[in-house]
């Protein structure tokens, strides 16, 4: 697990875009800390629960509509952009506070949730962009769980000593500082082969652009079933963060430095449920997603007979090691389920109706607190979960068996032009190969003749013959990239030897791919370079 982690590591884009995520959720957990306190000292519990509606309502709204521009601009300038937004909103917050005025505080609130939603699907949309294989994606998403997990622990422990010995001013100011640090990092970040919308109606239609989303999860087999439990689940988060501002001060007889502590335990828990992350293969993604959220809800229901805060810090780390399990899987199993094209728009609506999951539970719980009391309050919230989670288990089976990858990709993974590419082309040039069968003895392609597609050997022999040399090319072997990226007639001619099964690519799926990725294209070259020196044979 650990080398698949130091494999995101060592690539140096997901390095530094996770370095970004981690002081925007250190920044945000600081933010949340800060602002509960500063409410419940305003006005109470009602006033916990208004701050929460008004820090995540506004992204709940714009984040389906906005997150649409990720996908019709580069979405690493989209994302830096979003840092941005966030630091000033923060700067403003601490203003604000230090003026004590509770209006601009909760206005600002609004802002940071909009950039802090929209950060979070520009990221994960990026992601398979910048991972090579399937499993340095899955480590990608592991080690942005620990980062979550670790800005968790972080931010809500900076928050609570800065409350201690200065006030929340003092911790906006410092989580602005964070972000900005975040968008500097993605200053400097390019994205290569990016794949560009191709989709004439959607260049043409902002409207379109908008509503892609929403149709996206609409038409995708079981989609809107994984999206109802993902709100589902933050539902009961929501009603969870005023449960722990409730908690602390009633029955654990704590304050605002106990918020703090409260809420870093979910970042413990998180840290080692994203170690034990990183075994999840791709086979079992939904089932995954299924058993954390029964995870996540026991715990919750188990903190109610709970007196002191020593056992209910254990029981919310737990909370976090679910949370990092289910989203490692969630967002992995969105990430290969959804087209490329169209995944900022689609994790921008998963992203706004989860802030709003928060702001309704963060509405709510209050209201269940008056009716029957924060101990029970804890039981009815952390029952709902592990519920739902029976009732869809055998759906969510169903997703695991029907998700496949898409043929070919692992002859795709054996081309060494095609290895740097990020898991998201790789796909799509998987989804773009035409098979083809040849019988023994056809001619498959003729020295002289214009180069019109690359070819992969899924089964069968061939014999390739240039210069009067010949040579046998074997299932996984590759020919017919000197014609394409040199632009010249084939080389070689090429005859089946038995009855074979090849994979076609047309010329321009291959140069669109090859040429618009650095590595890539220094890679074909060389390969091209070697075969016309005569170290190898090719077309």
């Amino acid at each position: 697990m650990f080398s698949a982690l130091g494999a995101a590591a060592r690539n140096e884009s997901i390095r530094r875009v996770e370095l970004a995520w981690g002081a925007a959720i250190g920044a945000e957990w600081a933010h949340f800390v800060a602002l509960g306190v500063f409410a419940y000292e305003q006005g109470g519990t009602s006033a916990v629960g208004i701050a929460g509606l008004v820090r995540l309502l506004p992204g709940a709204v714009v984040a389906p509509f906005a997150a649409s521009f990720g996908d019709r601009f580069r979405r690493e300038r989209f994302l830096m952009v979003m840092a941005l937004v966030g630091a000033i909103a923060l700067a403003g917050s601490a203003v604000a506070a230090w003026a004590d005025s509770r209006t601009f505080v909760f206005a600002f609130a609004g802002v940071v949730g909009v950039s802090a939603t929209l950060i979070r699907p520009a990221l994960q949309a990026l992601l398979p962009s910048l991972a090579r294989t399937a499993e340095e994606l899955i480590a990608s998403n592991c080690a942005t769980s620990t980062i979550e997990s670790i800005g968790t622990l972080v931010g809500p422990l900076c928050a609570s000593v800065l409350v201690s010995f200065g006030d929340v001013g003092l911790v906006f100011a410092v989580a602005a500082g964070a972000l900005l640090g975040g968008a500097v990092l993605l200053s400097r970040l390019r994205v290569e082969s990016r794949i560009e919308i191709t989709d004439g109606r959607d260049r043409a239609s902002i409207k379109r652009m908008i509503v892609g989303g929403f149709e996206t999860v609409a038409r995708t087999p079981r989609a809107p079933l994984v999206v109802g439990l993902i709100v589902a689940q933050t539902f009961v988060r929501g009603c969870l963060n005023v449960l722990i501002v409730v908690a602390a001060f009633s029955f654990l007889d704590g304050g605002g430095a106990e918020v703090g502590y409260l809420t870093a335990a979910i970042g413990v828990g998180g840290l080692f449920g994203a170690l034990g992350a990183m075994t999840l293969g791709g086979t079992r993604l939904a089932v995954s997603f299924g058993f954390s959220l029964a995870a996540w809800g026991v715990p919750i229901v188990l903190i109610a007979p709970q007196p002191g805060l020593a056992g209910a810090m254990f029981l919310l780390a737990i909370v976090g090691a679910a949370n990092s399990v289910e989203d490692v899987a969630v967002f992995t199993l969105l990430q290969r389920i959804i087209p490329n094209e169209m995944l900022t728009r689609v994790l921008g609506l998963v992203w706004g109706l989860a802030m709003g999951g928060v702001a309704l539970g963060s509405v709510a719980a209050p209201v269940v607190v008056r009716a029957i009391g924060p101990r029970a309050a804890f039981v009815v919230v952390g029952a709902i979960l592990p519920s739902l989670a029976l009732l869809t288990y055998r759906r969510l089976a169903e997703i695991d068996r029907a998700l496949t990858p898409a043929a070919g990709l692992d002859l795709i993974d054996g081309v060494p032009m095609f290895a740097p590419l990020s898991i998201a082309t790789k796909e799509r040039v998987a989804l773009s190969l035409v098979p083809l069968e040849v019988s023994a003895g056809e001619l498959v392609i003729r020295a002289g003749d214009e180069g019109d597609r690359f070819y992969i050997i899924g089964a069968g022999e061939l014999d390739i013959a240039a210069d009067g040399r010949h040579s046998t090319a074997h299932e996984a072997d590759y020919f017919g990239e000197i014609a394409l990226l040199r632009d010249v007639p084939r080389t070689a001619t090429v005859t089946a030897l038995v009855d074979s099964y090849l994979y076609t690519l047309q010329r321009d799926h291959f140069l669109a791919a090859v040429t618009g990725h650095a590595a890539a294209y220094a890679a074909g070259n060389e390969v091209a370079e070697e075969r016309l020196a005569g170290r190898s044979t090719g077309s």
